[in-house]
């Protein structure tokens, strides 16, 4: 038996999760969980880094505690931020948050240098005014003071790694987030020198190499010893690539929550003038790319259930995915619809943007989280069509991950949708692809063929066989016609 400890940070929590492996299967425990609260301090929004890292040491000292014997520890987190060191490997600031205001207009400033279009072809990474080339530019327009005197350019997993080993490394998953790698995973020099940024890049790593064991002084601290640190895939959407359960080829993946994440792999990015103006973009993950688009998701429904649940009247996700599945289909709407990313009243602007489409209007709320559903599963048909045209293959098999799966209704509308089988299982795969690659690394798996058969002996696959292929063909034209005509 193997075990790897996964620290595992999202925008809200964070939690190390001990994943064993044993007979070719994972099991997973939750060693400690925590929250990951944002600080405002003179204006400017910061992660607050070093209550991250003390829960992070918190984590390391309950496995010692409880004597578990850890083989290796990965790192993930959300993407694009970063932490700067000095000349004395000290952290010049606490890394500040993707949604604070400093880049707003940044594109402003940037594109009199490099287009959009330029610095995707020549990243394959969206130009997001959160990534961090942008945030980077921030500082540079602003005359930050930092930025002058910063020596080591560090995203934030690999500067967890950095003070857990005193090895800095920049991992390649986390860096295609970045606007700063270039195709073939390398930095990419032609913008760091258009944009004149300072020599703070430094070594490049593949996921999955073994950095070093904790520092001597955390060893002390902590109980634990000498355990290795890997380099794992150091984003989150890129440990739940390598770890999807899917086998053979020609197949996509959905991660369905809050967002979506729409990905299919392969050899290499996709860097056409189609693949920027469709708003897709390419990350790298265990030994592939993958080119992904992110699609607002079942926060959708989760909204709805924020009104309507009360004391008085529980609207809970099963009863609203029970009203749904016995609701008659009425319409569909544009799901990336500007007015639907932050509305005070989510449901309102369901029914003003049916109003606005000439859609027939629900009768029920059931009525209505069906529109959800099915204008979601048509989002994801659409894109999936898209990314078949861009990558020159017909996918043939969809993967569903994530907590989403739980919602059976938009499992089986998304296999009507695609017109291709469904396989829905794995609602944990960011922190098993953690685990299974830093696993890899550790050399007890042999590569993402091997995590893959892990995963597959690990759960439960169910299949969802497309339904009513003829309608749901032209309810995709539909829905491909309503969104060429309607705004963004």
């Amino acid at each position: 038996m193997n075990r790897y400890l996964a620290i595992d940070l999202g925008a809200e929590s964070g939690r190390g999760v001990l994943v064993t492996l044993d007979g070719g299967k994972v099991g997973m425990e939750e060693i400690h969980r925590f929250s990951n609260r944002p600080v405002r301090l003179g204006g400017t929004l910061y992660w607050d880094f070093p209550f991250l890292f003390a829960e992070i040491i918190a984590t390391l000292k309950k496995c010692a505690e409880r004597q578990i014997v850890i083989d290796a520890i990965g790192v993930d987190t959300w993407g694009v931020d970063f932490g700067l060191l000095g000349g004395d490997d000290k952290l010049l600031s606490c890394p500040v948050h993707y949604r604070d205001s400093r880049t707003e207009n940044i594109h402003d400033y940037s594109d009199a240098v490099m287009s959009r279009q330029e610095i995707f072809t020549s990243t394959s990474c969206e130009p997001w005014a959160i990534s961090s080339l942008f945030q980077l530019l921030a500082m540079q327009r602003d005359g930050s003071p930092i930025l002058p005197v910063a020596k080591t350019f560090l995203n934030v997993p690999d500067l967890i790694n950095f003070f857990l080993t005193g090895v800095k490394a920049s991992e390649k998953t986390i860096v295609s987030t970045a606007n700063l790698m270039d195709p073939k995973g390398n930095w990419a020099q032609d913008v760091i020198e258009r944009f004149k940024l300072p020599g703070i890049f430094g070594k490049l790593v593949e996921p999955g190499t073994v950095l070093g064991p904790l520092s001597d002084s955390l060893q002390e601290q902590t109980g634990l010893g000498a355990v290795p640190v890997v380099a794992t895939c150091g984003h989150d959407t890129s440990a739940v690539a390598a770890a999807v359960p899917a086998e053979g080829g020609n197949w996509a993946f959905l991660s369905c929550g809050t967002w979506s994440i729409l990905g299919e792999l392969l050899d290499k990015p996709v860097t056409t003038v189609a693949a920027y103006e469709q708003g897709f973009c390419n990350e790298y993950t265990l030994d592939a790319w993958f080119i992904c688009r992110n699609i607002l998701g079942l926060w959708l429904v989760q909204e709805l259930r924020r009104k309507w649940n009360t004391s008085g009247d529980a609207w809970d996700y099963n009863r609203m995915t029970t009203e749904a599945t016995k609701a008659k289909s009425i319409g569909m709407f544009n799901v990336e619809d500007g007015s639907l990313m932050a509305p005070a009243d989510m449901e309102q602007a369901q029914l003003d943007l049916l109003e606005a489409l000439d859609q027939p209007k629900p009768a029920s709320r059931g009525q209505l989280v069906r529109c959800v559903l099915e204008s979601l599963s048509l989002e994801y048909a659409h894109r999936l069509r898209m990314i078949d045209t861009l990558t020159a293959q017909k996918t043939d098999t969809l993967y569903m991950v994530g907590g989403g799966i739980a919602n059976t209704l938009l499992c089986q509308l998304t296999a009507n949708a695609l017109g291709i089988p469904v396989y829905a299982g794995a609602d944990q795969c960011t922190a098993l692809g953690n685990a299974l690659t830093v696993a890899a690394g550790m050399g007890a798996l042999r590569g993402p063929d091997e995590i893959r058969q892990v995963m597959r002996n690990s759960f439960e696959l169910k299949l969802y066989e497309p339904q009513e292929s003829s309608l749901w063909a032209g309810k995709l034209d539909q829905y491909s016609q309503l969104k060429s005509s309607n705004r963004r």
